[in-house]
């Protein structure tokens, strides 16, 4: 059974938001996500700082990773800083 984990990822752009988030929410980046059952929760920017983006995945672990390898020239093309990546997961587990 895969465990699902939901990871966050926070990174600076080099464009607006309003351009990075068109890429984002693409019908390409909807198959690509797809591909690796990745689901999209939440994508914003910060308040105070207009270049620097978060997003919380949900997925089985370790896809979201795969996504990053597989797709990372892709990310850098739509002006995505993939040196600025900070990335922390998080699951649920019963005792």
């Amino acid at each position: 059974m895969s465990i699902s984990v939901t990871s966050i990822f926070t990174f600076k752009i080099e464009s607006t938001f309003n351009e990075w988030v068109a890429i984002f929410d693409s019908a390409e980046a909807d198959k690509r996500h797809s591909e690796f059952d990745i689901k999209p929760l939440f994508r914003g920017v910060s308040e105070k700082d207009p270049q620097k983006v978060i997003v919380i995945h949900q997925a089985p672990e370790g896809n979201v990773q795969k996504f990053v390898e597989a797709n990372g020239d892709w990310m850098a093309t739509h002006r995505v800083d993939l040196s600025t990546m900070e990335e922390s997961s998080w699951t649920y587990s019963q005792s």
